[in-house]
């Protein structure tokens, strides 16, 4: 499954200083399924609960952070926002489930636990195994950024995309004056 998440941080700059700073985080309900090889697994998510580390059950599809405190300054024309979450940062925690009545699948479904911690996710699953039909229901927690800092340059109309090399990863930057900070 492929999900998509928004991250929006807004922030003042007044007489070339730093003045407030928020953020707002938000999954994108267009959830993509897929397989590889193709035809192998039928995916799906499934609405289940998840237990934090603090001990407190959600709902998922489940965001940690919705709206979190920005801090910044302004150094040599240049913006460094601060994005407040506290340890382990801003994730998201969701339930699917894959199945395949292929033998060739099943190595994945059997492996699908060690593969997604090495990808530094943190997971449970329950694998079930009957009537020739391989089925994993995987509870998968995965980190979000912003990270622990944030450097732009202050542009007017700044934009760039950064692709990461780790999966389908891309991350839009995107800054722009308001009209009354202009005159």
């Amino acid at each position: 499954m492929t999900l998509k998440w928004e991250t929006v941080l807004d922030f003042t700059i007044q007489q070339n200083a730093f003045v407030s700073g928020t953020g707002t985080a938000r999954l994108l309900p267009d959830i993509q399924i897929f397989s590889r090889p193709p035809n192998m697994f039928e995916c799906k998510q499934v609405i289940g609960t998840f237990a934090s580390r603090s001990g407190l059950s959600f709902s998922t599809p489940h965001l940690r952070y919705q709206a979190f405190p920005v801090s910044g300054k302004v150094e040599n024309n240049a913006i460094q926002l601060n994005p407040y979450l506290e340890y382990p940062g801003n994730y998201y925690a969701i339930l699917y489930e894959c199945t395949t009545h292929k033998e060739q699948g099943s190595f994945w479904v059997e492996r699908a636990p060690r593969v997604s911690r090495e990808l530094s996710k943190r997971q449970d699953s329950t694998i079930t195994v009957k009537d020739g039909s391989y089925r994993a229901q995987i509870k998968e927690v995965k980190n979000i950024d912003p990270g622990i800092e944030i450097k732009l340059p202050l542009i007017d109309g700044l934009k760039f995309e950064l692709l990461q090399d780790y999966g389908l990863r891309s991350v839009e930057y995107r800054l722009e004056y308001l009209e009354s900070q202009k005159q």
